[in-house]
Order: C-alpha cells, then sequence, then structure tokens
C-alpha cells in the first residue's frame, strides 16, 4: 500500500470518528445533518431554481422514458451479476483483484484518479439528485430542501422532496420521480460515450503504427534498455504495423540480434536485441517449471527446428505425443559494459497433455481435442513486450467497437481503468497528434470518460432493486403498480410487496458477495 492511500484512508477514518461524534449534535440544526460519514449541509431557501428548471424540461416525458430505461438497466445489471458470479468459480485466489479495486471512490480504488474522479463524481451525483428534484416539482410535490454532500470535499448534491407528501404520492408518480435520478445519468452515460467515441477520439491520430508497450517481461532482453509506455516501431526489417504481427509471423531469425527503435512519444532510440518468442511466465507444477526455465529466456529452437513465431511453437508441440522428452534451445540475454552477450542453455522436457493441464486448472476452457497435443506450461511474448497495436488501441480508447459488439466491447471499455488505460497517461497521449491544444484536448478526453463512468456506474447501481439504492423504491412501486390487476391482487398487501422486496435485495447483495469471496476462498 503506497503512501497516499495511506493516508487517505487515515483522513477518511478520522472523518468518519468526527461524524459519530458531532451526529446528535448536528441533528439538533436546520441547515446540517450526518447521514453515515456524510455531513449533508441543507439549504432551505432559494429552492424556486427547481420549478425554473421544471418549467422549461419536458420532466413528465423524460420519467416516463427513465421508467423504461432504469427498467432495462436493473434486468441488464442483474444478468451481469449473475455472469459475475459464474465467472468468479474460475478465478484462482492468486489471481483475485485487490479488495481495494471494489470499492468505486476516488483515492481507495487506485484504477479511480482522485482529480477526474472526484469532479465526475460530484457532478453524476449532483445531476443525479437535481432530476429528482425537477420531476418532484413538476408533479407537484413540496421539496423541503436542497444542499450538497461532504465527504471531506463535496462529493455531490441531495434534493430532498417533502416525505409525507412523497408517501401519500400516486406510485405511479412516485416510480417516475424514482426513476428520473438513475434515468438521466444512464443518458448522460450514453451522450458522454458518444461525444469520445464519435467526435473526441477519432480526431487523435497515432504518430507511428507501432506497438504500445503496455507491460515488459521481467528479466527479459529488453527490460535492459526500456519501460513500460514506450512504443515499438521497429523490430529488424519489420517496421509499421508489421511488428504488431510478430509473434504469430516474424521470420526473424530467432536468437540473432537485430537493430530495434523505439518511440518514447518525444524521440526515438535504437538497441541490438535478440529476436525470438520470450518466455513471459511459467505456470508451477507444469514440465517447464520442473526443468528451471526461467522468464525472460528467448526459445530459439525445438528439437532442432528454429522457432520464429507462436505459430510455429503451437505447431511442433501440438505434432508430439503428450508424455515426450523434447529438447529445447533458450537463450540468456545480459549486457557488461554497455554491450550486449548471448549464451545458449539447452533443456530436455517431457511434456504433458494439454487436457490434463486444463482439467486442473481451468476445466471451462477444456477440449478434447486437448488429449492429443503437448504442453510445457510457459507464456510467450515477442522480445518480452506485451502491448496494442496504436491504432487498434485509439478504437480500445474511443469504445468503438461497441458498434460491432455491444457486450464484449462494451465491458471492454468499461473496464479500461482497471488496465490503467484511463487517464490516458501523457506518455500515450504524446505518441498520438491532438486536434488542437494537446493538454487541453487530453484533458477533456479524460474528464468526458470518467463522466461517462461515474453516470454509468450510478445510473445501473441505483437501478438495482437493494434497499439502500433508488431501484428498491422502484422496484416497490412496479409491484404495487401490478397489484392493481386482479391477477397480482396479492400485491395489494404491503407486507407481500415488503416480503418480495427483501427476497430480491438478499439474493443481490448474496451475489455482490460472492463474487468478492469466493476467487479468495476456491
Amino acid at each position: 500500500m503506497n503512501l497516499t492511500l495511506e493516508f487517505v484512508i487515515l483522513l477518511i477514518f478520522l472523518w468518519v470518528m468526527l461524524m459519530i461524534y458531532l451526529a446528535p449534535k448536528l441533528a439538533k440544526t436546520k441547515h446540517f445533518q450526518a447521514y453515515g460519514p456524510l455531513l449533508l449541509v441543507k439549504i432551505v431557501k432559494n429552492r424556486k431554481i427547481l420549478d425554473k428548471f421544471a418549467n422549461r424540461f419536458p420532466a413528465i416525458l423524460f420519467s416516463r422514458v427513465s421508467v423504461i430505461i432504469v427498467f432495462i438497466s436493473a434486468v441488464a445489471a442483474i444478468i451481469l451479476l449473475v455472469y459475475g458470479a459464474y465467472l468468479s468459480l474460475y478465478i484462482p485466489p492468486s489471481s483475485a483483484p485487490s479488495l481495494a479495486l471494489e470499492i468505486g471512490l476516488p483515492g481507495l480504488n487506485p484504477a479511480i484518479p482522485i482529480g477526474y474522479g472526484v469532479v465526475a463524481l460530484a457532478i453524476s451525483v449532483i445531476i443525479h439528485e437535481m432530476f429528482h428534484g425537477i420531476v418532484a416539482r413538476k408533479q407537484g410535490i413540496k421539496v423541503s430542501s436542497v444542499g450538497i454532500l461532504f465527504l471531506i470535499v463535496p462529493m455531490g448534491a441531495f434534493v430532498e422532496p417533502d416525505e409525507e407528501e412523497i408517501q401519500k404520492t400516486d406510485p405511479v408518480k412516485r416510480r417516475r420521480l424514482i426513476a428520473a435520478g438513475p434515468g438521466i445519468n444512464i443518458v448522460l452515460g450514453m451522450i458522454t460515450f458518444l461525444v469520445l467515441a464519435l467526435l473526441l477520439m477519432p480526431a487523435a491520430t497515432p504518430i507511428h503504427e507501432g506497438t504500445y508497450i503496455q507491460e515488459i517481461t521481467k528479466s527479459s532482453p529488453v527490460a535492459n534498455y526500456i519501460s513500460p509506455g514506450t512504443e515499438l516501431i521497429s523490430f529488424g526489417s519489420y517496421s509499421g504495423n508489421a511488428v504488431n504481427n510478430l509473434i504469430l509471423s516474424s521470420q526473424l531469425i530467432p536468437g540473432k540480434l537485430y537493430n530495434v527503435t523505439f518511440f518514447n512519444g518525444k524521440a526515438t532510440s535504437t538497441f541490438e536485441i535478440p529476436a525470438g518468442l520470450v518466455i513471459n511466465s511459467i505456470s508451477p507444477g507444469t514440465p517447464a517449471y520442473n526443468s528451471s526455465l526461467l522468464a525472460g529466456q528467448t526459445i530459439v529452437s525445438l528439437n532442432g527446428n528454429p522457432i520464429y513465431n507462436d505459430t510455429t511453437l503451437s505447431d511442433l508441440l501440438d505434432a508430439i505425443v503428450p508424455g515426450t522428452t523434447v529438447n529445447f534451445v533458450v537463450e540468456n540475454f545480459t549486457v557488461s559494459s554497455g554491450k550486449p552477450e548471448v549464451s545458449l542453455i539447452y533443456k530436455n522436457i517431457t511434456t504433458m497433455s494439454k487436457y490434463a493441464y486444463y482439467q486442473a486448472y481451468d476445466p471451462s476452457a477444456n477440449s478434447p481435442a486437448y488429449k492429443s497435443q503437448s504442453f510445457v506450461g510457459i507464456t510467450i511474448s515477442y522480445g518480452g513486450i506485451l502491448g496494442y497495436n496504436l491504432s487498434g488501441l485509439q478504437q480500445t480508447l474511443s469504445g468503438r467497437s461497441v458498434f460491432s459488439n455491444p457486450w464484449y466491447g462494451g465491458l471492454s471499455f468499461i473496464t479500461l481503468p482497471f488496465l490503467y488505460l484511463y487517464p490516458i497517461s501523457g506518455g500515450l497521449a504524446s505518441m498520438f497528434t491532438a486536434p488542437f491544444y494537446a493538454p487541453v484536448f487530453w484533458g477533456a478526453v479524460n474528464l468526458i470518460y470518467w463522466l461517462f463512468w461515474f453516470n454509468f456506474l450510478l445510473g445501473v447501481t441505483n437501478a438495482l432493486p437493494i434497499l439502500i439504492f433508488d431501484g428498491a423504491q422502484f422496484f416497490r412501486d412496479t409491484l404495487l403498480i401490478a397489484g392493481r390487476r386482479e391477477r397480482f391482487k396479492y400485491l395489494r398487501d404491503e407486507k407481500n410487496v415488503s416480503r418480495i422486496l427483501n427476497v430480491s435485495s438478499a439474493i443481490l447483495i448474496a451475489l455482490l458477495l460472492w463474487e468478492i469471496i469466493v476467487p479468495r476462498i476456491i
């Protein structure tokens, strides 16, 4: 844990203790209230600003559309929860994400930037609450107060409709009021996504057509010269877009030194690096692990056959009967006094079947065809470089893959922060040409993305029928409205409605906890 995160956690802890101490005293005041760890600063005057917005905005029409949006979002969110619970069964404890990544708050989650995160979260919450108030006023419901939410710093706003009037309101109108908050968040999420996908990111073009280096294999040849965040623009005779396909199509002699050129966003640099597949990692208990192969070594040959690329390696292993002893030649690369030095190492390895490995570690990905294919237990990259085609990365950062594959593209776009691709770093940004002043352009890109991220997250989360979210009241009112039909008359009893809501809420909370707990114990 870094010092910044420790400081933020300590600060929040002290703030929570202060709120607990002050809560009884704040409850006696007119303008302040403690709401859990939040401080509510209430404004009871100048509430007519909501009336002005309500008079100019088609709030009733929007609230009706929001009912549909929230219903669809709730169904989608439940499907995602069930899908996530299924996937968690296949995440080994060693690969379980940090608990900090489960918290959607800036400063606590290392993937969420404090600056962009706080601003985007505050704007999203303010708009969410504002639309609750606008629809309330449009429907003639009194708003007791508006105000600001503090969690050390301003985190958003709130609108407090008159509780007595809310309870007396017809469920149809109340459901519209509730739906307006998450509804506007989802609409704004869609708008900001389209701005990013269709206007901003297409205007940024890559300076080169190389590979953006996201990760470098430890102890690999390239690790002696560069760090992640640079771009590979040529490797031997391969340049431009061709370097993105080296792992599959390279014909460079494995182990031989070639000139390799990198771009750091400002200048290029060239070094001599051996061509070939580099071992990224070795799975414990596999033949490669038992043979003492090391990550960072370059594969030169298998049974005397040069290993030019992954296609060559896979074809050779697939043609070998599991249990056969094969000879690997790998190369160690070191730099001494500024000069590269290479040495060859010979390893005899007895293969296992790919089927046996997957049956033990990932049964869902297994196939009967693997029974006849040899497996040694290594993951590989070309030259020790793991990264993205820069042109393809532009498409990824824009979210345009959503148009061709809504499900996978949408999930990928949402999870970009966990790959540390948003906010877009200055180093990555410098590999593109910006349509106007670069700091302003990339600042706008990052802010728009986080507005999308928090609006989408806030909207979909609040659509869930869990007791602490808007979705709970939305679901309750939906059941009460359904109870007006004779076939659902048992829903006219508030107790039956409460039972259904409590059970559904408990199931969804269990699914959330399942995704957190199961990967750490199975």
